[in-house]
């Protein structure tokens, strides 16, 4: 089995895939390409697409190849657009996957928009949004249209044999795909109780500040369904990476040690960064109409910045004595 080298990646690079399913050979069929998937990499390890399960994101140590030709890595040429377009794709996280509009880019009329997403509309309106048309029309493109265009140049040695312990992982329980899950759980009852088109959280934040009478209905479904302890779940599975006399204890090089603690205090300065950016947006919004909505926001996101400074400190220990 292949793997990308992660160190080799960079924050805005585009994967186009293909699989050895009827699905993605359906796809490349039509769309004459040897790709059928498009993602974006948004870095520290992560990448954001979208497939049948709708946008979410996912760990690029569990994306797996048969052979090297199932991957290639393209890399705008220009600068400045990486963080802004993996800023959109986040937004659009929990959004439903349309087939009907991937069909439309090759058949049928595409007047009528609607607010669904699939893997290459993800990246091409992501570039889009940071301010760079990457191909003719965002909105209805396919992966073998990313592939031609001139904005990106091809990445080389990215791919390299999996290692045995890098397969067992790939393969291992994924907790990402249990919060894919809770996300999707909690749009739909959202917009089952609202009777609304909601898509991704974002929106759902933004319904309930124009209606707060549904706030308390809201936060039920968020308490039932997990999502609210994720956190905390993630400490349970991965405590080295809260303490930082456990992740000294990790049975690895010092080499190695240094290089995942650089690595995991990179990734902590950045979710920091997010979650202060959320967290002060709720306080804003809590000052417009304050609700039981808002409340659950900011004491969710105090918890996320309080695992972060953890994460943090306990990286710049190992950092500071391996």
């Amino acid at each position: 089995m292949y793997i990308l080298d992660m160190n080799q990646l960079k924050e805005g690079d585009v994967l186009l895939t293909s699989e050895k399913s009827l699905t993605s050979k359906g796809v490349r069929g039509v769309t004459f390409s040897g790709f059928s998937h498009a993602i974006l990499y948004v870095g520290h390890g992560s990448y954001i697409h979208s497939d049948s399960k709708g946008v979410h994101s996912a760990n690029i140590q569990r994306l797996l190849f048969d052979k090297p030709s199932r991957v290639k890595v393209l890399r705008p040429k220009a600068g400045g657009v990486a963080t802004n377009a993996s800023m959109y794709a986040r937004s659009q996280i929990g959004k439903e996957y349309s087939i009907k509009e991937a069909v439309r880019t090759k058949i049928g009329t595409q007047r009528n928009k609607e607010n669904k997403q699939f893997c290459s509309r993800l990246v091409a309106e992501a570039f889009e949004h940071a301010g760079k048309k990457v191909v003719e029309n965002p909105s209805y493109c396919s992966p073998e249209d990313i592939n031609h265009s001139s904005f990106f140049d091809e990445v080389s040695g990215v791919i390299r044999i999996a290692t045995e312990e890098e397969v067992r992982f790939a393969k291992s329980f994924n907790p990402i795909q249990r919060q894919t899950e809770i996300t999707n759980a909690i749009l739909s009852e959202a917009r089952r109780i609202t009777k609304s088109k909601i898509q991704t959280l974002e929106e759902l934040t933004l319904y309930v500040t124009s209606n707060p009478a549904c706030a308390d209905s809201i936060v039920d479904v968020y308490t039932k369904s997990g999502y609210l302890t994720m956190w905390q779940f993630e400490m349970e599975q991965n405590p080295w990476r809260y303490n930082g006399e456990l992740f000294m204890s990790l049975p690895i090089s010092r080499e190695e040690k240094l290089s995942l603690a650089k690595f995991e205090a990179e990734s902590a300065k950045k979710q920091l960064e997010l979650y202060e950016y959320n967290y002060r947006a709720y306080e804003q919004l809590g000052k417009k109409a304050w609700s039981s909505y808002i409340s659950m926001s900011l004491n969710l996101y105090s918890n996320l910045l309080k695992q972060m400074t953890s994460r943090l400190q306990a990286s710049e220990y190992v950092i500071k004595n391996a």
